[in-house]
């Protein structure tokens, strides 16, 4: 009689099971390695005339409001640069000590 141990039952089949998913895997991946590839750029649909028309004008007219918007921030930008830069020329007068503010804590009840 023919006798095999459990354990070398259970060995046995997990090789095969292994051997098996090994196979299959490089089989996927031989075929994915293999598979058709298009020649050339993915083909869509040119749109019409009017349709870049119609897309170029909605873009022109974009381009143009934040041409105009940067330049407003270029203008508030110039304006401020001048006014701190008079701002450091004048002379600077102190605060009478009434209205100079005092650094006080503040007192909270615990």
């Amino acid at each position: 009689m023919l006798y095999f141990d459990p354990k070398a039952a259970v060995t046995i089949g997990a090789s095969f099971a292994g051997a098996i998913s090994f196979c299959a895997a490089v089989y996927g991946w031989g075929k994915w390695l293999h598979r058709p590839r298009p020649s050339g750029p993915p083909a869509s649909p040119a749109p019409t005339s009017v349709e870049q028309d119609e897309r170029l004008r909605r873009i022109e007219a974009a381009v143009e409001t934040m041409a105009v918007e940067v330049e407003r921030i270029g203008e508030g930008q110039r304006f401020t640069t001048r006014l701190l830069a008079e701002r450091g020329r004048e002379p600077s007068v102190e605060k009478p000590a009434s209205e100079r503010h005092t650094y006080r804590p503040a007192v909270t009840p615990h």
